[in-house]
């Protein structure tokens, strides 16, 4: 990385902040900030000043150009060399062994899908520095009863919009699609509600999404269709590959861009945490039927 022309003066920021106390303040500089803002309200995220969070600068490549240009009169705090680029399908991410920012890049071509696309996959550094602390993004439904989060695990098209919507009080959900658990300084897991990505990209809904909320992990359950709604114990071995799966999921359209070592230290860093998930937070195999109360079940066996 030799330039970097975007400035940052004058920046539009918004501010995320997880349970684990992870933060970070999201700039928009020139060419994305109608993008940003979009990102911002569909994960309800609040403007903010400038402060001393880290930084995760949205910036926009120019020209086709398959690196960003640092203007040497802009920001001498940033480093002019040792940059290296991680190159996702809709974005690349920039980062530095000595900088807490991260620079993400975006392309110039337009269209609704693919800007879409791009804010997915703009999560994640948030992401990775969770992943520092024992946290994993999750394919999963959360769900909430009086304040106690729990998780509905399951692949795409399985059912877990359709338990959300058949859910009733006291049970809230919170989201259908993905989550991210993260691991706070007592070794406690928390979850917090991503997007449902899909809804906007298939503009079915408007939706936003409370991400700087949070619930504390009480039970994870994987989900299977069943001629009648039950609950088993699921041992540690198999919850922690089943959760190790289902995060790799969520990092399932950046593996082609990935080197051998890349992945393979991916897969090592999620399974390591999912084994640590699922020695503290107990799981079970749920059965659904199609017109049973499985909440029920749920109740059984919650702590």
């Amino acid at each position: 990385m030799n330039n970097i022309r975007p400035k940052v003066e004058n920046e539009t920021g918004y501010k995320i902040q997880l349970a684990n106390d992870q933060r970070w303040q999201i700039i928009a500089t020139k060419g994305v900030r109608s993008w940003v803002r979009k990102l911002a309200s569909i994960m309800e995220l609040k403007p903010c000043d400038r402060n001393g969070y880290p930084k995760l600068i949205f910036i926009r490549r120019e020209h086709d150009e398959p690196v960003f240009c640092r203007d040497p009169g802009i920001d001498d705090c940033f480093p002019r060399s040792g940059w290296e680029a991680r190159r996702f399908p809709a974005v690349q991410i920039w980062s530095h062994r000595c900088v807490p920012d991260k620079f993400c890049e975006i392309g110039h071509e337009n269209g609704h899908e693919l800007e879409i696309f791009r804010m997915l996959q703009a999560l994640y550094p948030i992401f990775e520095r969770a992943q520092e602390s024992g946290g994993l993004p999750l394919h999963t439904a959360l769900v909430e009863r009086d304040g106690i989060g729990i998780l509905l695990v399951a692949s795409g098209n399985t059912g877990k919009s359709t338990c959300c919507h058949r859910l009733r009080n006291p049970w809230h959900p919170l989201c259908d699609d993905e989550a991210l658990v993260v691991r706070d300084d007592q070794k406690r897991y928390l979850a917090h509600p991503l997007p449902t990505w899909s809804d906007h990209f298939m503009k079915r809904s408007e939706r936003t999404w409370g991400v700087e909320g949070y619930v504390p992990l009480s039970a994870i359950f994987f989900l299977e269709q069943s001629e009648r709604d039950e609950v088993f114990t699921m041992g540690k071995g198999k919850a922690a590959v089943l959760m190790s799966q289902s995060s790799m999921d969520v990092y399932h359209p950046t593996w082609k861009r990935l080197d051998i070592e890349e992945l393979r230290i991916l897969r090592k860093n999620l399974f390591d945490n999912a084994c640590d998930l699922a020695k503290e937070i107990p799981s079970f195999r749920l059965g659904v039927s199609l017109g049973g109360r499985f909440w029920e079940k749920i109740e059984e066996v919650l702590p």
